[in-house]
């Protein structure tokens, strides 16, 4: 992620923000913290400013040049898992609702290296720090107007532990028990509920992780009693489904 970070302080280095900030100074946030907020260099906000900015209320659309010029550390607090809200799943909610046009091309390629690259450090740590969900880090993403093809593309062909490990967590944790096509998340909206369950749903899917699981059991890998439980209650699940016999084109 250090990578990541540096390019994001180098593209978006220009932009600057200029009080008064899109962000309610009656109530949310004092007014001298907005104008220190506006003052400071981006790399040395402190995360309990940034959260107040974050999570305060303001307009419907935050002013392109103001969400630049704070997106790099954004992006440094994320990237280490040090979120700059009350909740994870909107870290991101100043990026909605985004407007393609007022992006360079290389400022986009840029933001989807960044989810592929700190969702392929999510799936490679488990548990999460502060227990952290993994769809909380795909709600965030979601609210925050990125596509996940891409995101849901490099999972499905990660073949490590700790991988299976959160697809096992999504799968019993990430919906709702009596009503498995919504999320179990008040941020799991229709929109991110149903990606999510058509994703699991997808027969290639369910093949990868199937085998993903059958090797960790052969293997005889070392694990939480109560993890490996749940992998092997999984393993029978996806097992009975028919179209696990079939592979995928």
């Amino acid at each position: 992620m250090e990578e990541i970070v540096n390019e994001a302080y180098h593209l978006f280095g220009n932009y600057k923000a200029q009080s008064p900030l899109d962000v309610c100074t009656d109530c949310c946030m004092d007014k001298k913290d907005e104008g220190l907020l506006a003052s400071l260099p981006v790399k040395d906000i402190p995360k309990s400013l940034l959260m107040e900015y974050n999570d305060g209320a303001a307009t419907e659309k935050t002013p392109i040049n103001e969400l630049k010029h704070f997106l790099p550390r954004y992006i440094e607090l994320i990237g280490n898992f040090d979120f700059p809200t009350h909740s994870t799943e909107i870290a991101l909610k100043r990026l909605e609702p985004f407007n393609s046009e007022e992006w360079t091309s290389e400022e986009i390629e840029f933001l989807e290296k960044f989810s592929l690259t700190f969702f392929k450090k999510c799936i490679s740590t488990y548990p999460l720090p502060e227990n952290e969900a993994i769809d909380s880090i795909l709600i965030m993403f979601c609210r925050g107007q990125f596509k996940l093809t891409k995101i849901l593309n490099n999972w499905k062909s990660d073949k490590s532990l700790s991988s299976t490990l959160h697809f096992k967590d999504l799968y019993f944790n990430g919906f709702k028990q009596k009503n498995p096509s919504k999320m179990s998340s008040a941020f799991g909206e229709e929109e991110i509920s149903k990606i999510l369950r058509d994703w699991i749903d997808k027969k290639e899917v369910q093949i990868h992780f199937k085998e993903n699981i059958e090797k960790i059991i052969m293997d005889e890998v070392k694990l939480d009693e109560f993890d490996l439980s749940q992998l092997n209650i999984l393993y029978e699940i996806l097992n009975q489904t028919p179209h696990n016999n079939l592979y995928s084109a």
